[in-house]
């Protein structure tokens, strides 16, 4: 989301030719603050603004038109270059910024200076110092005390920082049973959720080689198994409320049931439950869903390991996985 004409200040003298542009340099429009730290993760955004005035040849100041506000750039203070070597800017911001998001005020040309709202990210640690360009009538003005066309100098700086890692105990994995379910029938939401030194951290996405929509990653169906003769496990994309889960149920040919260690029924009938999931602020939803029938078709296996990584509120990654036990009818959360 860019900010091309937020603009705040004293008014403009009256129409003139735009003869000079000064640049300010800041984290917030309205703040002094002249450092910040982020990650060093490619997806965590700083906003960076910079303050555009422009002024006639008698000084007076003026509105500088959309074709030179559209020049306006950052660069690093050091060298006079684009953003380069793992840092980034772009106008629109992302889900990692942990700012409120940024809206467009409708242009006012009579309020003074304009304002360019860049969102910066780095792919790796490190401090840079972060200055501004824009061009005008053919000359490249910058705001690292450089340059022909009158000193400026004004800037901020970055610190990204590595990201942090959490072992496998300091994510919490937790399961409830939605319950009112057929006999024979379970369904379980399992919530993985992150606590770091007494503080949760929101776990806002999930990324996994399978696809970027839900995902079963185990399925089990056994005729005359030990136990469970049916296991479905769904990783639920965070966007959504609910899913639709099926499962086999008595078709009446057994009429003698109890949810008991031995299960030998099988059926063609099937269930289908609306379950409620993400539920939890800050906390991913994984769905079990289990049944003492099974379907009248070939057996298939279910145990294995689901590889996933998830991503926190700040836009790191964390490689995870999910082991199932179809013997234990349960997930176990490991590192990926």
């Amino acid at each position: 989301m860019s900010e091309l004409n937020e603009v705040s200040g004293n008014q403009l003298a009256g129409p003139g030719r735009l003869d000079s542009i000064d640049l300010k340099v800041k984290l917030n429009s309205s703040s002094s603050t002249r450092n910040k730290v982020l990650y060093g993760n490619g997806r965590m955004q700083v906003k960076v603004q910079v303050l555009v005035s422009g002024y006639d040849e008698n000084g007076d100041r003026i509105l500088v038109p959309e074709e030179v506000m559209n020049t306006v750039e950052l660069i690093h203070y050091n060298t006079g270059r684009a953003l380069r070597d793992g840092w980034s800017a772009s106008i629109d911001q992302g889900r990692y910024t942990l700012e409120a998001p940024v809206i467009k005020d409708e242009p006012d040309n009579g309020i003074h200076p304009q304002v360019r709202t860049f969102w910066v990210s780095s792919s790796g640690s490190g401090s840079t110092q972060i200055a501004a360009s824009v061009f005008l009538n053919g000359v490249t003005i910058r705001s690292n005390a450089t340059g022909l066309s009158g000193f400026q100098d004004s800037s901020v700086t970055l610190d990204a920082q590595v990201p942090v890692t959490y072992s496998v105990d300091q994510f919490r994995w937790t399961s409830t049973r939605r319950g009112n379910e057929e006999p024979g029938n379970r369904i379980w939401n399992y919530y993985l959720g992150l606590v770091y030194q007494g503080q949760q951290i929101n776990l806002v996405d999930w990324v996994a080689s399978k696809g970027t929509d839900d995902v079963m990653f185990a399925y089990g169906n056994w005729v005359h198994a030990w136990k469970t003769n049916y296991l479905k496990g769904v990783m639920v994309r965070p966007n959504k409320t609910d899913i639709t889960v099926a499962l086999p149920v008595n078709d009446n040919t057994f009429v003698n049931y109890t949810f008991r260690d031995h299960a030998l029924d099988s059926s063609s009938k099937t269930k289908e439950y609306v379950v409620i999931v993400n539920d939890r602020h800050g906390e991913l939803t994984v769905v079990q869903a289990l049944s003492e029938f099974a379907y009248t078709a070939a057996d298939s296996s279910a145990d294995g390991v689901f590889p996933f990584a998830v991503i926190d509120q700040y836009g790191t990654e964390h490689k995870l996985a999910i082991r199932t036990d179809s013997e234990k009818r349960e997930f176990f959360l490991e590192r990926g």
